[in-house]
C-alpha cells in the first residue's frame, strides 16, 4: 500500500488553490501585505533619532560644548533662562533633558524613562565635552555632573514594560472580539438580535459590556504580571494604570467588532493582525521612541491609540503621574478613538440588516 499517492496530493492542492482565488480578500493580503509592512519596517528600522526636544541653559563658558550642541540636527535646542525652568520642564515631559552650562562644570539633567533618548543626550554631552578638552589642554577640566528627574535606576525591560503591558491587551482583544463577531454572524446569532426590539447602539454597547469583564480580568492579570514577574515600578496608581489600560481595551474592542464586517472566516481575521498590530509596535513607541520613527511616517503614530497609552502608562508607572496629568493628551485620546470605533461599528451593523 502506498503512502502518498501524488495524483491525490494534487487533488488537495488545486482544491486549495481554487478556494484562495474565488477569495480576493485573501488574495490581495498574502499579497500586499509583506510589501507593505517591508516597506514599513524598513524605513522606521533605518530612522535615526531625532526631535528631541533639548533645554540650554548657559551662565558662561563652555562655547565649543554648546557649539557642538547647536551643531546636532538631531536636537530641537530650547534656550532657556535658569536651572529651576529646565528642570519644571523636564519634570512636566516638555523637554526629553537639559543641559546647564557652568563655569567649571556641566549638568545634564535627564528623563531616563526612554533609555534610547536619555543615552544619545548623555553622549552628545561626553562628546562635546571631550571635544572641549582637547580644544583647551590648559586650565581646569570641566566637571560633568548627570543628574537624573526620572529614571535613574531604571532598566530596559522597565521602559518598555509599560508599552508591552498595553501592547499585549490591545493585541489579545482585538482578536477575541473580532472572531466572537465573527462566529455571531455565522451561527445566526447576530441577525435574531438584529429583529429583535434591541437597537443598535445597545447590540454594540451590549458586546462592550461583557466583553469589558474579561477585559478587566486580563487586564489585571497582565498588569501583576508585568510588576511583580519582571519587577517595572509602579510609582503612580495601580488603579490610573488600570483605567488607562481598560479604555485601550474597549478601543480594541470596537475596533474588532468593525473589521469583523470585512471579514468572512476567522482566518480572514487573522490576516488582519499584519496590518492592524504591527504598525502598533513599530510605530507607537513601544521598543523604540517615537524620535527614531522617520519624520515623514511620524504622523501616523499620533492616530493609534497605542502611542497614547504607551505614553500614559509610562507616566504613570514610572514617573508617579496622577490621572488629571495624562487626561491630555492619551486619556483624550483614546477616548476619542473608542468613540469614533464605536459610532463606525454602530453604523456597519446598520448597513448590515439594510
Amino acid at each position: 500500500m502506498r503512502l502518498l499517492d501524488l495524483s491525490r496530493v494534487s487533488v488537495v492542492a488545486l482544491r486549495v488553490v481554487r478556494q484562495l482565488k474565488r477569495d480576493r480578500r485573501t488574495i490581495g493580503l498574502i499579497t500586499f501585505a509583506p510589501i507593505l509592512l517591508m516597506i514599513l519596517f524598513g524605513y522606521a528600522l533605518s530612522g535615526e533619532m531625532s526631535g528631541v526636544s533639548l533645554g540650554l541653559v548657559d551662565y558662561g563658558g563652555h562655547a565649543v560644548l554648546k557649539s557642538h550642541l547647536e551643531g546636532i540636527k538631531d536636537f530641537n535646542i530650547l534656550y532657556l533662562g535658569s536651572e529651576s525652568d529646565a528642570e519644571k520642564q523636564v519634570y512636566e515631559g516638555r523637554l526629553n533633558g537639559a543641559v546647564i552650562l557652568r563655569p567649571g562644570e556641566v549638568r545634564v539633567l535627564l528623563d531616563a524613562t526612554s533609555l534610547q533618548i536619555s543615552n544619545a543626550i548623555q553622549a552628545a554631552v561626553e562628546a562635546g565635552a571631550s571635544g572641549e578638552r582637547a580644544s583647551f589642554q590648559k586650565g581646569p577640566e570641566n566637571i560633568v555632573v548627570m543628574r537624573y528627574i526620572f529614571g535613574y535606576d531604571l532598566e530596559m525591560m522597565d521602559t518598555v514594560g509599560p508599552a508591552i503591558l498595553g501592547l499585549v491587551v490591545f493585541f489579545f482583544t482585538f482578536i477575541n472580539a473580532a472572531i466572537s463577531f465573527i462566529r455571531e454572524r455565522s451561527q445566526g446569532t447576530l441577525e435574531k438580535f438584529m429583529v429583535s426590539p434591541l437597537s443598535r447602539v445597545e447590540m454594540v454597547s451590549g458586546y462592550v459590556l461583557g466583553f469589558s469583564l474579561f477585559t478587566l480580568l486580563q487586564s489585571t492579570t497582565t498588569l501583576l504580571v508585568v510588576t511583580i514577574g519582571f519587577g517595572v515600578p509602579m510609582r503612580g496608581n495601580p488603579l490610573t494604570a488600570l483605567a488607562v489600560v481598560l479604555l485601550l481595551g474597549a478601543g480594541a474592542l470596537v475596533l474588532g467588532s468593525f473589521f469583523s464586517n470585512f471579514a468572512r472566516s476567522e482566518f480572514q481575521v487573522v490576516q488582519f493582525i499584519p496590518l492592524i498590530i504591527t504598525p502598533q509596535i513599530v510605530l507607537c513607541g513601544v521598543w523604540w521612541p517615537l524620535q527614531s520613527v522617520p519624520e515623514f511616517i511620524r504622523p501616523i503614530s499620533y492616530i493609534l491609540p497605542l502611542t497614547y497609552a504607551s505614553d500614559a502608562l509610562r507616566a504613570v508607572m514610572l514617573k508617579g503621574a496622577s490621572i488629571t496629568d495624562i487626561l491630555y493628551p492619551d486619556l483624550l485620546a483614546l477616548s476619542t478613538f473608542f468613540l469614533f470605533f464605536f459610532v463606525a461599528a454602530t453604523l456597519m451593523l446598520r448597513r448590515e440588516v439594510a
